[in-house]
């Protein structure tokens, strides 16, 4: 099982203002190339959030025609950027209802969740009573079934201050949800930019990489906000040997893979 991840792609229309510092769509359209390129082909792809920066109809065309190349579905959650109405016309998903653009669907035998946090008008997310509510029968109907968890907010404070001035609102009730929960294995999120790993209700929790620019990694008390164009690349969650291994795969480094002679003497 082979799982892509994909997210804070910032897709914007041509014509508008904005002052991102590189081209995101050029950036998208990398990262998709590359996971074209790669030798064990996932089986679905995750894309956890802020995939345009207004939620745009025009935003959302743009981005569909980037994802078309790719063969395994796209298993797609809004995030802060994004608008449920446009989202939704453009991905076919079973979504709980119009407000919550949650869902759960198989992928072989590995149960994918999807959990819509999205607060309209906010870049931060919440976790209520109704989400609390559908997540809890979500896990409780996947029980017996190895178990991944997709959304954008993730559930924990990274540190980088002005960040999580916009994280999960609903934490505490998210850790309790999700613990002692034998058959959940990942916690699949975005928002934040950067690659980071921690553990919620015993959860390996982890943020992918954006396509489009990053967060200066600054965890000084009190640090401005800083942006910084890091490599953009993608995550690959490797289910293999019975259990899951995450690869960060960076887009534009390094040079062409080299195979030493010492590789295949004798």
């Amino acid at each position: 099982m082979l799982l892509a991840q994909l997210t804070d792609t910032h897709i914007i229309e041509p014509g508008v203002e904005h002052d991102h510092l590189l081209d995101n769509t050029e950036r998208l359209a990398a990262a998709v190339d590359r996971l074209c390129a790669e030798t064990l082909s996932p089986d679905a792809v995750l894309a956890t959030g802020d995939l345009t920066d207004h939620g745009t109809e025009a935003a959302m065309k743009i981005l569909v025609d980037l994802l078309e190349p790719l063969e395994a579905p796209v298993l797609a959650i809004p995030g802060n950027h994004d608008v449920r109405e446009t989202f939704a016309a453009c991905f076919d998903l079973p979504w709980a209802s119009p407000t919550n653009l949650s869902w759960s669907v198989d992928v072989g035998e590995v149960r994918v969740i999807g959990l819509d946090t999205l607060i309209p008008g906010s870049h931060g997310g919440r976790f209520d009573d109704e989400r609390r509510a559908w997540l809890e029968d979500a896990l409780d109907d996947a029980a017996g079934r190895r178990t991944v968890l997709a959304m954008h907010h993730p559930p924990f404070l990274s540190g980088i201050g002005w960040m999580d001035e916009m994280s999960l609102e609903g934490r505490d009730a998210f850790a309790e949800v999700v613990a002692d929960r034998p058959h959940l294995d990942r916690i699949l999120c975005g928002h934040l930019h950067r690659p980071m790993t921690t553990t919620i209700g015993g959860v390996t929790t982890t943020t992918g990489i954006a396509t489009a620019q990053h967060i200066e990694l600054d965890l000084a008390p009190g640090a401005p906000v800083g942006i910084i164009c890091d490599p953009g690349g993608y995550q690959l969650h490797h289910l293999h040997d019975g259990r899951w291994v995450t690869h960060n795969r960076y887009i534009e480094t390094g040079a062409e893979v080299v195979r030493p002679s010492w590789a295949t003497e004798g």
